[in-house]
C-alpha cells in the first residue's frame, strides 16, 4: 500500500509524457507554436556596454557601397570611436526604413525559423538606401525600401510560412540597450483559424530543415 502513490505518481507521468502523441496534445502543441510564431522580442546590450564586456561583438561596420561587411577585430577602445547605434521601422516587408549599425549582445525568442536564447545579431541600414539583419543564423536584406529578400541556414520555412514572413510589424532600437519588438497579423490569423480547426498557412506539420543554407 505504501507504494500505491508512487505508482500513481508515475502513471500521471507517463500520461503527461504522452499526451502530445495524442490528438488532442498535438491540437495544443500545434496551437502553442502557431502562437509563438506571431510575434518576436529580445533584448541586449548596445553601444558602449556591449564592446567593453564582448569585444568581438564589433566586428561588423558599413563598408562604401552600404553593405553589411566584416572588418578585421578590432579592440574596444577603438570601437568606441565608432558609436554602435541602430534604428529601424517596419511596416511589412514593403516598407522597411533602416539606419545606423549596431552588433550588439541578445537573448529573446525568435519564434521557429530562428534559434531563441542568446544570439549576436548585426543591424546595418541606410535610409531609404539599403538596410541589412542578421538574426540567429537568418538575414534579411533591403533595397529601396520595398525590396526585401530572406535567408535562412537552419530552418526553412514553407510556402505558407514564406508568405507570412513578409508580414512582420515592428521596431529596432540599439544605443546604450538593444530592444527588437515584431509583430505578424499573418500568423495571427493562422492561430485563429487553427482553434478551430483550419491550418491557414499549413504549417501544423512543418518541422525544422537543419544544417543547410536555403534562400527565397
Amino acid at each position: 500500500m505504501r507504494q500505491t502513490p508512487g505508482l500513481v505518481i508515475a502513471a500521471l507521468l507517463c500520461a503527461a509524457a504522452s499526451g502530445c502523441s495524442t490528438p488532442v496534445g498535438r491540437y495544443f502543441a500545434r496551437r502553442a507554436a502557431d502562437l509563438g510564431d506571431c510575434v518576436e522580442a529580445e533584448v541586449g546590450l548596445g553601444w558602449p556596454v556591449a564592446p567593453f564586456l564582448f569585444p568581438k561583438a564589433t566586428g561588423y561596420s558599413m563598408d562604401s557601397t552600404a553593405e553589411a561587411a566584416k572588418t578585421a577585430h578590432r579592440s574596444p577602445s577603438r570601437s568606441l570611436l565608432r558609436p554602435n547605434g541602430y534604428v529601424r521601422m517596419k511596416a511589412t516587408d514593403f516598407l522597411v526604413l533602416g539606419s545606423g549599425y549596431a552588433q550588439p549582445i541578445s537573448y529573446g525568442w525568435r519564434g521557429r525559423y530562428r534559434s531563441s536564447g542568446t544570439a549576436v545579431p548585426l543591424a546595418a541600414g541606410m535610409p531609404i538606401y539599403r538596410n541589412h539583419e542578421e538574426v540567429a543564423g537568418t538575414s534579411v536584406h533591403t533595397e529601396w525600401t520595398v525590396l526585401t529578400t530572406r535567408a535562412y541556414d537552419a530552418a526553412q520555412p514553407g510556402p505558407g510560412g514564406k508568405v507570412a514572413e513578409k508580414g512582420w510589424l515592428g521596431v529596432w532600437l540599439t544605443l546604450l540597450v538593444s530592444v527588437r519588438l515584431e509583430l505578424n497579423a499573418v500568423e495571427l490569423g493562422d492561430f485563429l483559424a487553427g482553434c478551430f480547426g483550419v491550418d491557414l498557412l499549413g504549417d501544423d506539420d512543418w518541422h525544422p530543415n537543419k544544417g543547410e543554407e536555403r534562400a527565397r
